[in-house]
């Protein structure tokens, strides 16, 4: 359905399968024909459906939410008690899944994008993220050396890591959005498209012309990824 594509790996990452990339990697005198990838083929909605999973489920056992933020407000849990990805699965109290929370955030550390900044919003962020480039970057590869040209390389899934100190912020902007963060999903704030300023981040004058004094306005996702570098900047000064 075209509300899948968006989900589906490219080309790249479908001949790093094993059923494909045993074709790929023919000898240079086998000559390849269609034929020769049917089986694989035949495999490839399993072999995505795995893939997808696998891929949920490590992100999911990555994630490190305070029970402070999840629980209900009956609940009365000690600031140090941390809910993993598992055990909110399991949890009668948590609605929606802990992955489509807004408090759901990634860093990517890959390799060949800049990820160094990149925060990534739970599952549907995630399955859409590709770090690796792809197969028309190798007629005219970056000359930024981090890229390399290594096509060996490419396939690696995104490595992603579940960043703590963005998930607090992001409690603090739904906060502020008027939601409850222990169940507001990324797209219940995506909804809301309201703007954010930093309180503490002093203004600045655009190119350094005679232009009046601006702040700048986030959308969420934009300030929840900003702020921990506009704050390491500012104590840097």
């Amino acid at each position: 359905m075209p509300s899948q594509w968006k989900y589906l790996p490219r080309t790249l990452d479908i001949c790093a399968l094993d059923p494909f990339a045993k074709v790929v990697d023919f000898a240079v005198d086998i000559t390849v024909i269609a034929a020769d990838f049917e089986d694989a083929f035949r495999q490839l909605p399993e072999l995505l459906t795995g893939r997808s999973s696998a891929r949920k489920l490590h992100a999911r056992s990555l994630i490190k939410i305070p029970t402070l933020y999840l629980l209900p407000a009956s609940g009365t849990p000690e600031p140090e008690e941390i809910l993993d990805g598992e055990a909110a699965m399991s949890s009668d109290s948590l609605h929606p899944d802990v992955l489509d929370l807004a408090t759901a955030t990634f860093t990517c550390q890959g390799w060949s994008c800049s990820c160094a900044v990149l925060t990534l919003f739970g599952w549907d962020d995630i399955a859409q993220h590709h770090c690796a480039l792809d197969l028309d970057s190798f007629a005219n590869p970056p000359t930024w050396p981090k890229y390399g040209t290594d096509p060996g390389h490419f396939p690696d899934p995104p490595k992603i890591t579940f960043s703590a100190v963005r998930s607090r912020i992001a409690g603090i902007v739904v906060r502020a959005a008027g939601l409850d963060d222990r169940v507001a999903t990324a797209s219940d704030m995506d909804a809301k498209d309201l703007r954010f300023g930093c309180s503490v981040c002093p203004p600045w004058t655009a190119n350094g012309t005679a232009a009046p004094w601006i702040k700048a306005g986030y959308k969420w996702r934009e300030f929840v990824r900003s702020l921990p570098l506009n704050l390491y900047f500012l104590f840097r000064r």
